[in-house]
């Protein structure tokens, strides 16, 4: 599984790691090993991009995290 989709998840399950995403959401993938494409994807919100990092899993709750974040 890619760095990507375990960031995610753990996002997902991790309160205290929501948390400082919501506080540096760029900061947080930075340190958790996110490239920089894969960060300005997020950021942007492109689906393309998402879901090509993504491999078409969590998907859903990537997009979910996106928009929670605005």
């Amino acid at each position: 599984m890619s760095k990507f989709n375990k960031f995610f998840e753990k996002l997902g399950s991790d309160a205290k790691l929501l948390e400082e995403y919501k506080q540096d959401p760029q900061g947080v993938m930075q340190a958790n090993g996110l490239s920089d494409d894969e960060i300005q994807a997020v950021i942007s919100g492109d689906d393309n991009k998402l879901k090509s990092f993504s491999d078409g899993k969590n998907y859903s709750s990537l997009v979910l995290v996106y928009a929670s974040d605005k």
